[in-house]
């Protein structure tokens, strides 16, 4: 079918109209100036009925863009000679894009959909952006400016667990080194916007008495087929991406430190963190969580730290779209323009104990944390970034 025929065929149904236009935010807001080939599949596959017809077969909270391209993706990488694959440059291609593109995809997702429904059906939006490490970095620093001492690490939608191991990377901020004490096999980079100095932006991580994670699926990355599906949440370009994901697994199968247990967010947080031993502050890193949450679902995980709360110091350190840390208990919370800013993210961090808590917005940041804008003050609306930053 070719592009646009579907806003006209089939478009009444209240569904597809959704995914329509969830195609064309994320071609809009994630893809533009970050991957050509998934702004053109996303606007392509939003004009075109049949293909999100497919996505159709996935369970409701599922239906996202990046489930479906996952899914081609990982058929691709069994078939690097198809034509699609000449786009896709982890497959090898170096096919620029053309108005040949489309076609190519609509052809293959023909030719694989049995294979493409089981995927959808089956299969879990799963990523593990580590550049988002960066963020975890700036908010361990602002606790341990308030909590000096060792703290217990969870995170809430964990993947994999390759945030869990922050220390273990080496990092390149603004261009300037900032890296553990041994070498590293693996460097995060993220550029520095708003004329502040690179220089010492990351502070010490403090000491980490216990590593854990929570998440509906985990992923076990001594699994073959977990480790494939999580790499093909890779963008088409992003070679070097993929080869830093890779070292990363390659070190977490390692180190076997990490945990990550089944779970729900917004049930099961408050219940882990009082399992912890000890009784240092617990810091709840979260990234893009609050995407995958309903309005309910999102005050629930907040009454998941409060409760926490009760029993010892817990601090919520976070990425995530302003507008829907907005809908949280979040005291700062983002209003005006920023909190309609929700093409990047809002780095941020709420530390409670049983007497007080302390809010904070730290930096705006790039979804994937390629680079971040650090706050100026505590109260920050951000107005001073440009509104096309992204």
């Amino acid at each position: 079918m070719a592009e646009g025929a579907g806003d006209s065929a089939g478009g009444g149904d209240p569904e597809v109209q959704r995914l329509r236009r969830l195609f064309r935010f994320f071609a809009a807001t994630q893809c533009r100036g970050r991957s050509p080939v998934y702004e053109a599949l996303s606007e392509g596959v939003a004009g075109d009925d049949e293909l999100l017809d497919l996505l159709m077969s996935a369970p409701g909270e599922q239906r996202r863009p990046s489930l479906l391209l996952a899914a081609v993706n990982l058929l691709l990488a069994s078939n690097p000679g198809s034509a699609l694959a000449g786009y896709y440059p982890i497959h090898g291609g170096r096919r620029p894009v053309d108005g040949r593109l489309m076609p190519a995809f609509a052809a293959f997702c023909a030719e694989h959909r049995a294979e493409l429904g089981r995927l959808l059906r089956t299969r879990s939006t799963q990523t593990n952006e580590i550049r988002r490490c960066v963020a975890l970095r700036l908010g361990l620093d602002h606790v341990h400016r308030r909590w000096p001492g060792p703290v217990a690490l969870v995170e809430a939608g964990a993947s994999a667990g390759l945030n869990l191991l922050l220390d273990r990377y080496r990092y390149r901020i603004g261009g300037q080194e900032a890296s553990p004490e041994d070498a590293a096999p693996v460097t995060i980079t993220c550029e520095v916007r708003g004329g502040i100095p690179a220089e010492g932006i990351l502070g010490p991580v403090p000491e980490i008495t216990c590593r854990r994670g929570i998440d509906q699926h985990p992923v076990n990355v001594a699994d073959p087929g977990a480790r494939a599906w999580l790499e093909a949440f890779i963008w088409p370009e992003q070679v070097g991406d993929l080869a830093v994901l890779r070292g990363a697994i390659d070190l977490a199968v390692s180190a076997a430190t990490v945990t990550v247990a089944p779970g729900d967010a917004t049930t099961d947080t408050a219940r882990l963190l009082e399992e912890l031993p000890g009784n240092e502050p617990v810091v709840v890193f979260t990234a893009s969580l609050l995407s995958y949450l309903t309005p309910d679902a999102r005050t629930a995980f907040a009454a998941q730290l409060r409760q926490a709360a009760a029993h010892r110091p817990v601090a919520w350190v976070f990425a995530e779209a302003p507008g829907l840390v907005a809908t949280t208990d979040h005291l700062i919370a983002p209003d005006g323009p920023l909190a309609r800013r929700n093409s990047l993210y809002l780095v941020g961090a709420t530390l409670r104990d049983a007497d007080r808590r302390d809010d904070a917005l730290l930096a705006l940041a790039d979804p994937y944390l390629r680079w971040l804008a650090l706050a100026r003050e505590k109260t920050d609306d951000f107005q001073w970034l440009p509104a096309n930053a992204g």
